[in-house]
């Protein structure tokens, strides 16, 4: 099955509240398949120093795009509104083992 890279930009004014808020609902979405994709790594992106998220990066493996969209609808983060941009790319994994 492929693989996709989420990448995604928090919407600045709104993140640190947003991510408090809403991320125990975010790990529990991410650790279960929705919509036959499933969350294969993934974290926060920071700034520099480690001290404040700016985004969000997951590789997703998916059948297609149309269910990474899907899934990410549901994604309580999403709901939220913590996103500014995001991007989505099929991805071919060619460094490590998949897990």
């Amino acid at each position: 099955m492929p693989y996709f890279i989420f990448r995604a930009y928090d919407e600045p004014a709104t993140s640190a509240e947003i991510r408090a808020r809403v991320r125990p609902a975010h790990r529990d979405y991410i650790r279960q398949e929705h919509h036959g994709v499933r969350a294969v790594a993934g974290g926060m992106v920071v700034d520099d120093r480690g001290e404040a998220a700016n985004g969000t990066m997951l590789v997703l493996e998916a059948p297609d795009r149309g269910a990474v969209l899907r899934y990410l609808e549901g994604d309580p983060y999403w709901h939220a509104g913590l996103f500014a941009r995001f991007e989505v790319d099929r991805w071919e994994w060619g460094l490590g083992t998949p897990p």
